[in-house]
């Protein structure tokens, strides 16, 4: 087998609408397809981004099991401070302020299902 590549990345979501208006409008992903009421789809530039309708309970035991239990996405941003600050405006809370690491710089935040958002800036200026 070779794989060729990531083509889609699915998050589970309990609450489709707003889920879709974290992803469209505060994150400003454009959206590429909806499936039924249970997926939706996101361009994130180098790959889609798959919104899948799951069980609320089966999300909270995954969160309550702590971060290195949930599902995570991080997202290539030109600049992390600007990001948090706008995502402040639109009332998005910010779990982890911008943080700078050797390669990056890094903040986080959830979406309304509790899903982790990272905000990545890469020093070298690539994404993907």
């Amino acid at each position: 087998m070779r794989v060729r590549g990531v083509d889609f990345v699915g998050i589970a979501v309990s609450d489709m609408a707003a889920a879709r208006e974290f992803y469209g409008d505060a994150l400003g992903l454009h959206p590429v397809g909806e499936f039924g009421e249970n997926w939706a789809e996101y361009d994130a530039g180098n790959v889609t981004l798959s919104l899948i309708l799951a069980d609320e309970q089966a999300i909270r035991r995954r969160l309550e099991a702590g971060p290195d239990a949930a599902i995570g996405v991080a997202v290539a941003v030109p600049d992390v401070a600007a990001a948090v600050a706008e995502l402040r405006e639109k009332g998005v809370p910010v779990a982890v302020d911008p943080t700078e690491f050797p390669p990056c710089f890094m903040a986080t935040v959830q979406d309304p299902s509790g899903n982790w958002v990272w905000l990545h800036q890469r020093k070298d200026g690539t994404a993907g």
